[in-house]
């Protein structure tokens, strides 16, 4: 009478062919059987379905990675990914305020950075939570006019006050000088190495900065025309992008500045206003535009060449990019986040629609989202009264799934 041949027995190319047929679930039970199949479904299935995820993918290292407090195993990343696409998360919230405030986050991979009012509080991500309530650290001037945006880069952080001053933080000092005139309103700052750029609703203008007997001062460069309400180096500071806040008569809301000439390039991308953008790479940008579209810009074909359209007619104000395939953006109303992946044009993966009721005043509220901040595990947004996180590493919950949603338009 013969053996049995059992699946330890099988050798790892029939393995591998026998387990070509099983979906995730009974892949996830077989890795539970033995540590033997456990190694060949990890080392050999699981490794290779994981480079390409939203916002759990680790192909060529990508940015979310870097801010993603703890590495992940390939099933926690396939379980994490499933949960981002079938609205399965808790939620908690964070700094209920009774002023509203447009507050900006940052998230890196040991802190979360938020402003509110005239300072910015650094806040310590936890193992088990999301962040510690009790900030770690506040930043400011003796300047107490809001703050309208700032950027962390390495240890340095630039920001703008909406008075047109400006300060950089670096070593638990403040450097502060007023960069526009106090009658114009900030709009949106940013940096590289040592060039500098901020915008208002009049002008933008680049700076560059300098350094002599320890005192540290920011000198005109140019001196833009367009009042751009965001922007964005390129790495090494050889290009500025800018989205324009008005630009109704052309729609050609985009810019490329060239740093040294302080050109602006009109660039062929169709829209009137954007909120938002984000550089992908060499060649493509990514807006988020006040005509309710999220778009993805080709420098070498000089055109938008995908365009996705909000299901609810709504403005995208902010978006954040996994640095692979993965786009979230936040929407004008109802405190919404949709979820989009570059490589499926014209549709959104799934919408996030935060707990909008107001436990204080027992009422629903719809605010817009302002900014947000994410990594692996993580989605952060923050509205007029507070900062919402989302946890989608979770066992279960309730699934809040709004992928299908199809909305008619006339």
């Amino acid at each position: 009478m013969g053996r049995i041949v059992g699946l330890l027995d099988i050798n790892t190319d029939c393995l591998m062919n026998i387990f070509s047929y099983c979906n995730e679930r009974d892949l996830q039970t077989l890795c539970k059987v033995h540590w033997f199949l456990r190694d060949v479904i990890v080392n050999n299935i699981f490794s290779l379905r994981t480079l390409d995820l939203l916002m759990c993918g680790r192909r060529n290292n990508p940015s979310i990675m870097q801010r993603t407090q703890q590495s992940l195993s390939f099933e926690n990343r396939i379980k994490i990914a499933q949960n981002w696409l079938s609205g399965c998360y808790r939620e908690q919230q964070y700094f209920h305020r009774s002023k509203m405030f447009a507050t900006k986050l940052l998230l890196d991979r040991d802190w979360l950075y938020l402003s509110h009012a005239s300072y910015i509080r650094q806040h310590k991500r936890l193992k088990h939570e999301p962040l510690q309530s009790r900030y770690h650290n506040e930043i400011s001037s003796e300047n107490c006019n809001d703050i309208a945006d700032f950027v962390k880069k390495d240890i340095s952080i630039f920001a703008g006050r909406v008075s047109g001053n400006c300060f950089i933080y670096e070593d638990d000092y403040v450097t502060e000088q007023q960069l526009h005139s106090p009658r114009e309103y900030m709009w949106c700052v940013d940096f590289e190495c040592n060039i500098y750029a901020t915008s208002t609703d009049r002008c933008a203008k680049i700076w560059r900065r300098s350094e002599e007997m320890g005192l540290l001062h920011l000198d005109l460069m140019s001196t833009l025309s367009g009042s751009y309400k965001t922007l964005q180096f390129h790495k090494n500071a050889i290009r500025l992008y800018g989205g324009l806040y008005d630009s109704i008569t052309q729609r050609r809301a985009l810019h490329e500045i060239d740093i040294e000439s302080g050109t602006e390039i009109v660039l062929n991308s169709n829209t009137i206003s954007i909120y938002d953008l984000k550089i992908k790479d060499e060649n493509v940008l990514l807006t988020a535009n006040f005509d309710t579209t999220f778009r993805l810009y080709d420098r070498r074909s000089d055109n938008d060449e995908h365009i996705w359209e909000d299901p609810f007619d709504s403005s995208l104000y902010c978006l954040d990019y996994d640095g692979l395939y993965a786009v979230l953006c936040g929407t004008k109303h109802h405190s919404r986040v949709n979820l989009y992946d570059i490589r499926v044009p014209g549709k959104h993966m799934q919408l996030y629609f935060p707990q909008s009721r107001d436990k204080y005043r027992r009422e629903f509220r719809s605010s817009p989202v302002y900014s947000i901040a994410s990594d692996s595990r993580y989605l952060f947004v923050a509205t007029d009264r507070s900062v919402h996180v989302m946890d989608f590493k979770v066992n279960c919950g309730t699934i809040r799934d709004y992928s299908n949603i199809n909305v008619l338009r006339k």
